[in-house]
């Protein structure tokens, strides 16, 4: 129970259009200048204020030579009408600026582990700059399941490189595209300098997946040449494959990414892999639109896009930062490339 009640039968007589006729009656005492303002016709403010009387059982404005002068009942709602729209338009119509220094709260957010390594970094370190009192969490969800965690409100935000089942209620923003390269131990595994499809093929494949399967735009580019990956293993951490790969001949192939600075790449080699066509995948964020307005949300969206798009920067640097970083274009259904 409310701890106030409202009687909303007592509204079913109130026309809130008629409060700015009021006002406009009020502020110009005139009928058709009062029709001006509103850009309606002057009949239809004849009208309003014929309502009004009715409302208030008053005159409310008495005809004196070529003006309309207020009763005293007028004069006595003026203010209180007057403030009463103020108030709604600064509730309602105005958005309230927002400010990172002074924003608090909890974001929740899902985002694979390899990705996570490379965007948290620099993402905490803004934030604690520009928005102190916001607080991360990060839990990596399968990707049949973010859906579902979006819908629930479980997830505020989820960066995705994979393709995802979305719906309508559902927003998805493009922030990075990129090719992959070849990883794998010299001293375990012998490849050209620039090997072809085949000769990838011919070697065994560990693959990163949130999914449990090998089902991904990479496959669909070998068997568009008539082969497939042998796919050995299929791990959730990126520092379990780097440490697979130093032991065992095994292949990897992964997003054209700054990889080196953040996992123990001692003994291995990246390699561009070069195809016709050639592949690459698109790196987003996907959330729920009753977000879409949310400020605190959009600031989240705008520094995450930021931090992303710098992966690719020269320096790690984002170009875009400002006001150019805050342009999202979004699409409600379609989605990127199946997971890798």
């Amino acid at each position: 129970m409310h701890e106030i009640d409202i009687n909303y039968s007592d509204f079913r007589k109130l026309d809130l259009n008629l409060l700015v006729a009021f006002d406009a009656l009020l502020s110009e005492r005139h009928v058709g200048r009062a029709a001006e303002r509103l850009f309606i016709g002057q009949p239809a403010m004849s009208h309003a204020l014929a309502r009004l009387r009715t409302l208030f059982d008053d005159e409310l404005f008495v005809r004196t030579g070529k003006r309309m002068e207020p009763t005293d009942l007028a004069l006595a709602l003026g203010p209180r009408v007057r403030a009463w729209l103020q108030e709604g338009a600064d509730f309602l119509l105005r958005e309230e600026a927002f400010d990172p220094a002074r924003a608090e709260g909890l974001v929740r957010l899902s985002i694979p582990d390899g990705l996570e390594a490379l965007i948290l970094p620099p993402l905490l370190a803004r934030l604690r700059t520009e928005a102190p009192g916001l607080g991360l969490r990060v839990q990596p969800l399968a990707v049949e399941h973010l859906p579902q965690a979006l819908d629930d409100d479980d997830v505020d935000l989820a960066v995705v490189a994979v393709d995802l089942p979305l719906r309508s209620w559902h927003r998805r923003t493009e922030w990075l595209r990129c090719g992959f390269n070849c990883l794998y131990a010299p001293a375990h595994l012998q490849l050209p300098p620039s090997p072809t499809l085949a000769d990838l093929a011919a070697c065994d494949h560990v693959v990163s997946s949130y999914r449990g399967d090998a089902t991904s735009a990479l496959d669909q580019l070998f068997a568009a040449h008539g082969l497939s990956r042998h796919v050995v293993a299929s791990l959730a951490s990126m520092a379990s494959i780097m440490g697979t790969l130093r032991q065992s001949p095994l292949l990897t192939i992964q997003p054209d990414l700054p990889l080196a600075h953040l996992l123990d790449m001692d003994g291995l080699t990246s390699i561009p892999l070069r195809s016709e066509p050639p592949v690459e995948i698109s790196i987003g964020g996907v959330w729920h639109h009753r977000h879409d307005r949310d400020a605190r949300h959009r600031y989240i969206r705008e520094r995450m896009g930021s931090v992303v798009r710098g992966l690719k920067a020269p320096g790690g640097q984002d170009p875009e930062l400002g006001e150019n970083a805050r342009h999202e274009t979004t699409c409600p259904q379609k989605a990127s490339q199946p997971p890798l």
